[in-house]
């Protein structure tokens, strides 16, 4: 049948039938667009605005490096905001944006029964492990241990001999706790490798195997550098959160100092324990930033199935 003199209404298949303007921070929207330029972003996950894109993207993102591991032993809050603080809206540049990493609480970790099973087949090898483990840890987050204790407990002293009455305060003995194996110097990386060749204990060797590639891991690249305008903003921060607290016994002076020093922690906004810098429109600028993460929550997540395997350690958090 011919049609008639009636309009034919076109076809709309495959085209919008929805439009939304998205009243946001125009960075927010070249942050996406670069994104989905780096294929780090998939547009997929586009949920009608540029901020849920890029949450989706994030999460999407820290999944693929480890979130799951990194869940078993540590609480860390990613974020992308115009402000290095978490605690301020403060734009500080019209140009830039911040990725940072914060812990919601630290992760426990009990080392003594390692060390103590460590020193009888090498007294270097305790503080060998001990620094692996740490050191890599605080390459990106901050641990708490017995080297912040022993400093908190300096500042008190300082504080009562102001006062005048030093002999009334009972202070913890944090000197007391700490293993004399931690004395020792930590073992040249050709040493180490001969001796791990000469272990009999399949389960020590693993556990030294373990924290050289978490070691490996944290070293792949470094912490970003931050610019003097975000060094202003951040003059008045106390230090960053703690991610990690590492004693030697459960519930030791080390862990009292923490508990102790954890009172005061949020007098004043903590610096973000990992930050970067993103030129919203520099590809360079962003893959930068991104990469840097994946390598945090890489070493974040072996921290964590490496802590799972220590002897008597404390899988809780604080």
């Amino acid at each position: 049948m011919a049609p008639g003199n009636c309009a034919i209404l076109p076809r709309l298949d495959g085209v919008a039938v929805e439009h939304q303007l998205a009243a946001e921070d125009h960075r927010a929207i070249l942050l996406a667009r670069t994104l989905t330029e780096l294929q780090i972003a998939e547009p997929s996950d586009w949920e009608r605005s540029p901020s849920r894109y890029l949450l989706s993207t994030l999460n999407r993102w820290i999944a693929r490096h480890g979130a799951e591991s990194i869940r078993g032993q540590f609480a860390l809050d990613a974020t992308i905001s115009n402000t290095p603080d978490r605690y301020s809206s403060e734009d500080v540049s019209p140009r830039r944006l911040y990725l940072t990493v914060d812990p919601d609480s630290a992760g426990y970790i009990v080392i003594g029964p390692t060390l103590e099973m460590l020193k009888r087949i090498h007294r270097q090898l305790p503080v060998t492990f001990y620094h692996l483990l740490v050191g890599s840890v605080g390459r990106w987050m901050r641990p708490y241990d017995y080297r912040d204790a022993l400093e908190r407990v300096d500042m008190w002293h300082e504080w009562a001999e102001q006062e005048g009455n030093a002999d009334e305060y009972e202070l913890p003995d944090v000197e007391r706790c700490i293993p004399a194996e931690m004395k020792e110097e930590p073992l040249k990386a050709g040493a180490l490798r001969e001796l791990i060749t000469q272990m009999q204990d399949d389960g020590l060797r693993g556990l030294i195997e373990a924290a050289l590639a978490l070691d490996r891991v944290s070293q792949r690249m470094q912490r970003p550098d931050i610019s003097e305008v975000t060094r202003e903003a951040r003059m008045d921060s106390n230090p960053p959160l703690p991610a990690l607290l590492v004693s030697f016994k459960r519930g030791d002076p080390i862990a009292g100092c923490f508990d102790e020093e954890g009172q005061t922690l949020l007098e004043a906004s903590p610096e973000p324990s990992f930050i970067a810098e993103i030129d919203p429109e520099n590809a360079e600028s962003v893959r930068h930033g991104f990469d840097a993460l994946a390598v945090l929550c890489e070493t974040m997540a072996t921290a964590s199935r490496l802590a799972a395997l220590l002897p008597a350690n404390n899988e809780e958090e604080l």
